[in-house]
C-alpha cells in the first residue's frame, strides 16, 4: 500500500483555487484539516436525496466523507484519515 501524505494547508488552498473553487478548508477539534462545501436544497428530501448519491459515490470509491444534514443544508467534508490530512 502506498503511504499518502497530508498536503500542507498552502499547498491545499492553491489547489482549491484551482481545481475547486466552491469547496473551501477547516480544521476539526483534533486540528485535521478537511475540504468542506455546503450544498442547500430546495426541500428537504432533495437534500436527503443529495445525500444519499454522495453516499454511493463514496462507498464505490472507499473515501467517506462526514456529511451533516441541518434541515435543507448539507455540510460535506473530506480528509484521508490515514494521512491526517487531504493528499
Amino acid at each position: 500500500m502506498v503511504e499518502k501524505i497530508a498536503l500542507t494547508e498552502q499547498d491545499l488552498e492553491d489547489k482549491l483555487k484551482e481545481m475547486a473553487p466552491n469547496w473551501k478548508t477547516g480544521k476539526n477539534e483534533k486540528g485535521v484539516v478537511f475540504i468542506e462545501r455546503v450544498h442547500h436544497a430546495s426541500k428537504f428530501m432533495e437534500g436527503i436525496a443529495f445525500v444519499g448519491k454522495i453516499a454511493e459515490a463514496a462507498e464505490d470509491n472507499n473515501h467517506h466523507p462526514d456529511i451533516i444534514i441541518n434541515y435543507k443544508r448539507i455540510t460535506i467534508r473530506y480528509w484521508t484519515h490515514t494521512a491526517r490530512g487531504v493528499t
